[in-house]
């Protein structure tokens, strides 16, 4: 069956104006999936193959910017409460992030450059920070933040590094 580009092209500009979810490379369908309630924004471009993202939002003014230039980079976003901020920048190839935020006002700035580089942010409370950056292979990192004004950076160069931040 011979897929019909015209209408490959207007679905996708409908996609990219009514749900913020923008994806750029065959034009064959790619696995998203986005919960978002009222008031909340979620903003991905993925720009590459295979890549996926979930997303959730609850609450009111939770924000959600990612960008995914690869393939096969996995993220996981959930966010509940209220004003909770996530960024997120995954260049390479298999990257995953989870991202969990309960609570009001938690900001999560992730970067991951480089391949097979895994991050997971757990916040519960209110304005707590969390900064991760990952360059190189086969890095892990994870934050939990449980409480309020908590602030955790890790930044991790090289290979196979491990890095785990719990904060009460």
């Amino acid at each position: 069956m011979a897929l019909n580009t015209k209408y490959l092209r207007w679905l996708a500009a409908t996609l990219l104006i009514t749900s913020g979810i923008c994806q750029a490379s065959d034009l064959k369908s790619e696995a998203r999936y986005a919960n978002i309630s009222r008031g909340n924004v979620a903003t991905i471009s993925q720009i590459g193959s295979e890549n996926r993202t979930r997303v959730d939002q609850a609450g009111s003014a939770q924000q959600l910017q990612q960008v995914q230039n690869g393939v096969r980079n996995r993220a996981v976003i959930s966010q509940a409460g209220t004003g909770n901020q996530a960024y997120v920048r995954q260049n390479g190839n298999d990257n995953s992030l989870t991202i969990a935020q309960e609570g009001s006002y938690n900001q999560v700035s992730a970067l991951q450059e480089g391949a097979n580089n895994s991050a997971t942010v757990s916040q519960t409370g209110a304005y707590n920070q969390a900064y991760i950056a990952q360059y190189g292979y086969g890095n892990q990192a994870s934050v939990q933040q449980y409480g309020s004004q908590g602030t955790a950076s890790v930044t991790q160069h090289g290979d196979n590094s491990t890095a785990t931040v719990k904060q009460w």
